[in-house]
């Protein structure tokens, strides 16, 4: 399975000090929330100390800008915690990543997330991380 990602048609980027959990800790994290990425990825050293990396059936393999390949052969669940409210989702662990943590678009439109350029803030609709029981 090939999965893509196109850094070069980045449509909106803001870089951010977040909180980030796992079932191993949390610490504090410097993210890229980058709407033309189209997954979540963090970086695996970082993976490994904050929480259990879960094995992919079988290899992902991301393209890259220039044609270049990316293999992530791993996974992880995380809490984000972005202006004190709560996220969570599936990471992909890459083994070599420039940033420490890319909040890609899957993400964003999963919690809602509006990022503001001008003011360079990332937007989250508390209601949207409430639970709701019906």
């Amino acid at each position: 399975m090939t999965l893509i990602y196109f850094p070069e048609l980045k449509m909106s980027v803001i870089t951010k000090d977040i909180e980030i959990a796992g079932d191993k800790g949390r610490r504090k994290i410097h993210a890229l929330f980058d709407s033309g990425a189209t997954y979540s990825f963090i970086r695996k050293n970082i993976a490994e100390e904050m929480a259990t990396l879960l094995k992919y059936p079988e290899p992902k393999i991301f393209s890259l800008e220039n044609n270049s390949k990316m293999e992530a052969t791993h996974r992880t669940a995380l809490e984000i915690i972005i202006n004190g409210l709560t996220i969570s989702d599936e990471i992909v662990v890459a083994e070599k990543l420039a940033e420490d943590f890319i909040i890609g678009a899957s993400t964003m439109q999963k919690w809602r997330m509006k990022l503001d350029l001008d003011r360079k803030e990332v937007i989250i609709d508390p209601k949207v991380t409430e639970l709701k029981l019906i």
